[in-house]
């Protein structure tokens, strides 16, 4: 289900996108945000939510992602040598 949409299928209506009024049945109707956008992955049929977009930051930034998976943190870590600077 998407969070930003109004009726059709998973809540998308191509003709309505977020925020935009549709007409359906003679009733005039806007696509409107749900209450708890946390706890949607996709905004409006095209775009991620932010709570989604964190989700995928951290498996990425915890490592998750990684082969071998190494946060981050650790993996942009580069020591100098002093002899060579």
């Amino acid at each position: 289900m998407v969070c930003c949409g109004t009726r059709g299928k998973y809540n998308f209506n191509r003709s309505a996108r977020c925020g935009e009024f549709i007409v359906v049945n003679g009733t005039e109707t806007i696509a409107r945000a749900c209450k708890d956008p946390s706890a949607r992955i996709n905004w409006d049929g095209v775009h991620y939510t932010e709570a989604a977009n964190e989700w995928v930051f951290k498996q990425i930034a915890d490592g998750a992602f990684s082969d071998p998976p190494i946060p981050l943190r650790m993996a942009c870590h580069k020591e100098i040598n002093p002899s060579t600077s």
